[in-house]
């Protein structure tokens, strides 16, 4: 089984990356909009229909800006530690 990765963001603007096999995929922070996100996703004919959940590696806006939208609207769970949560 391979896996792919997309840096859909990288920066102090913002961080998102997409990590995915052939059948599922999972979102590595949020730090971009979510229709930026989209945007971007389509624009690399990936499907957010594939993404079953985004992890969050700290709290910082720049990994988070789009995280309460894009978990709400497409029903994602969220995995991120105590501390980070706080």
């Amino acid at each position: 089984m391979s896996l792919f990765t997309a840096s859909l963001n990288s920066g102090s603007n913002g961080n998102c990356y997409y990590i995915a096999n052939e059948t599922e995929a999972v979102l590595v922070d949020v730090g971009i909009s979510c229709k930026e996100i989209i945007k971007r996703l389509t624009r690399l004919k990936l499907s957010v229909d594939k993404v079953k959940a985004i992890f969050i590696s700290h709290e910082h806006s720049d990994h988070i800006k789009g995280l309460q939208v894009m978990a709400n609207k497409y029903k994602l769970p969220v995995y991120i530690t105590k501390a980070t949560r706080m």
